[in-house]
């Protein structure tokens, strides 16, 4: 064997197999610290699901529930069993105890109006149903159920939305969709 031979031979056993033996141990260790992690996410999640089980299903529950609009459709009365009242079967739940005061205002107003409309027939039960009402600092919405000015077409109903903006208890402006 030439001398070079040799001392390549020495070289890489000298360095490269504590090299390789490195880069082993190397290996090994990484795969333990990457099965540690594993089971300490798996501990971790059976901590939660135990003992805040409850609570983190409410939570999905809420998540979903906000992605979803709260709409229930309402089975109204027929236009001879109206109510008197205009909020009397309404769902108030979100709503400003001081804001319906004015959303029944707004209704008797609007039943007036359209009582007043050439060809109404006053013999027909209330005409202005408000199914629900929702409020916030500034703004009230709610769902009107208008019912037809005739008995002849007292079939005839439409749910309306609208919204009044509110200032000081008073209503400063109107709208209405559909």
């Amino acid at each position: 064997m030439s001398p070079r031979v040799g001392v390549s031979l020495d070289l890489l056993l000298e360095i490269g197999l504590p090299g390789l033996v490195f880069v082993g141990l190397f290996a090994w260790l990484i795969r333990k610290v990457v099965k540690a992690a594993r089971t300490e996410r798996d501990l971790e999640e059976e901590r939660l699901q135990g003992a805040l089980a409850d609570e983190l299903r409410a939570a999905k529950a809420r998540a979903e529930a906000s992605l979803r609009p709260n709409l229930v459709a309402v089975a109204g009365p027929e236009p001879e069993q109206a109510p008197a009242h205009p909020l009397a079967g309404a769902d108030t739940r979100g709503a400003d105890p001081a804001h319906l005061p004015l959303v029944e205002a707004m209704a008797h107003e609007r039943e007036e109006q359209l009582r007043a409309q050439p060809g109404g027939d006053s013999e027909v039960a209330r005409r202005v149903e408000v199914l629900w009402v929702r409020s916030n600092a500034s703004h009230v919405v709610w769902c009107e159920r208008r019912r037809a000015a005739t008995l002849a077409a007292r079939g005839v109903t439409r749910e309306v939305i609208c919204v009044a903006q509110v200032e000081s208890g008073a209503v400063v402006e109107r709208w209405s969709f559909g």
